[in-house]
């Protein structure tokens, strides 16, 4: 663990310094994860596999990550199939979970019924938790040579969020936030859940647990 507490600004420079660096490589396993979700049933291994690809790629850049986008393309298809027993029940949780919620705030902005509305908020708010949550074991999943079992990897990642808590209700705040965003446009939705969050994960997970966010910040060219 850091010496310090985890710092949010740290981690939001590195975070918008590795999408700029690594843009075409965020877009390429974007486009490979929606193919890989197209089922709904593996959207979850989908983000798990675009966290293990994009771990490799922000942690080990100049220590074996493949350089070429082709290269990165075949290590996204081999973390699908390792994950895809995985991310199964994530699938199952944002299916259930997104599609009750769906109900609620269709129903209840067509009836203008508050407690309906109520219930869609909460429902919202467990989407946002399941896909933290996903993304974490993800992380844990791909920095690990043999994949600890379903029960270990969630007792760790909920000892990650547990330690400092405020900086896991930002990080909670940040998915509601960029996905609240992402809905003018659906081509965005998967941008960020792929893409652009699976990027804050590996950056806001070596911040709480590895060296710090600034370790596997790249060299773009910009100011600090």
């Amino acid at each position: 663990m850091p010496k310090d507490w985890p710092s949010p600004i740290a981690t939001g420079l590195t975070w918008a310094r590795v999408l700029y660096a690594e843009f075409l490589t965020v877009i390429v396993i974007c486009l490979l994860a929606i193919v890989a979700s197209l089922p709904l049933v593996t959207v979850g291994s989908a983000i798990l596999a675009s966290v293990d690809v994009l771990t490799t790629v922000i942690t080990r850049r100049d220590t074996g990550a493949p350089p070429s986008e082709r290269a990165r393309a075949r290590l996204f298809v081999e973390a699908f199939k390792r994950n895809l027993q995985a991310g199964m029940p994530f699938s199952f949780l944002l299916i259930a979970v997104g599609g009750v919620t769906a109900f609620y705030y269709v129903v209840g902005g067509a009836r203008q019924q508050g407690g309906l509305l109520l219930l869609a908020l909460l429902g919202m708010y467990g989407v946002i938790c399941i896909l933290a949550l996903a993304y974490r074991v993800g992380s844990f999943r791909a920095r690990t040579s043999s994949p600890p079992s379903t029960v270990d990897t969630l007792r760790m990642a909920g000892r990650s969020f547990a330690t400092p808590l405020s900086y896991t209700v930002l990080w909670l705040v940040s998915i509601a936030g960029l996905l609240a965003i992402a809905t003018v446009s659906l081509i965005l939705i998967p941008l960020t859940m792929f893409g652009v969050l699976a990027v804050g994960e590996v950056v806001a997970f070596e911040e709480v647990v590895g060296e710090g966010a600034k370790s596997v910040a790249p060299e773009t060219g910009i100011e600090r």
